[in-house]
């Protein structure tokens, strides 16, 4: 990436879910997808006080090795590394685009 170069996903992410074991065999957690994304965060400022955080997530919309589109459910995991930073989020919902995304609606619960 040169300086002047912006790009559509800057960042790099992981997006897994947990699947509940029955009776007692131990949850799994799946990782839905793992490639580029973009982040930005949409809670407005509300002086010194810490608050949860909304972002909006964008990644391109890609199919899994089943052939089955890949649209992140509510209570999914994120992972987020930008500029050296990683943090995490929940995913609240997701809608696909017909122009070839996804947006991702998630709070980041933790600092």
């Amino acid at each position: 990436m040169t300086r002047d170069e912006i790009l559509e996903y800057p960042y790099l992410g992981t997006i897994t879910r947990i699947i509940e074991g029955s009776g007692r065999e131990a949850d799994q957690v799946i990782t839905v997808y793992d490639g580029v994304m973009d982040e930005h965060m949409v809670t407005d400022e509300e002086g010194r006080t810490l608050q949860t955080s909304s972002y909006i997530i964008s990644i391109p919309l890609t199919k899994d090795y089943d052939g089955n589109w890949i649209v992140p459910r509510k209570g999914d995991k994120i992972e987020i590394t930008r500029y050296g930073e990683t943090f995490n989020l929940t995913v609240d919902n997701a809608e696909p685009s017909q122009l070839g995304g996804v947006s991702i609606y998630a709070s980041r619960n933790s600092w």
